[in-house]
């Protein structure tokens, strides 16, 4: 492994799992294991009656939810189609004097 590359051990629903990653984001994987293990928390004690697959399936929902709604706000394609757009404006209305 090379020095980009390190081993970590993520525990989450009480399992191990130990993972290669690069150095620079593995403050990023502890973090999603914390908000992966306090999701199934929550649907835990909300839901105690349901099964473990029901909660992970719950926590997946959420997460994915939650990122999708992100991807949507982080969409600069329309914005920088409009910067495209006035600069080609700028260019000609500068090329005309």
């Amino acid at each position: 492994m090379d020095d980009k590359m390190m081993k970590i051990n993520l525990l989450i629903d009480c399992q191990r799992y130990p993972l290669n990653i690069h150095r620079e984001d593995e403050l990023l994987y502890r973090d999603a294991a914390k908000l992966i293990n306090k999701t199934l928390n929550k649907y835990r004690s909300w839901r105690p009656e349901l099964s473990s697959e029901n909660h992970w399936a719950m926590a997946a929902l959420e997460l994915a939810f939650d990122l999708t709604k992100m991807k949507d706000k982080n969409d600069t394609q329309p914005y920088l189609n409009k910067i495209e757009e006035l600069a080609k404006e700028l260019d000609n209305y500068i090329n005309k004097e």
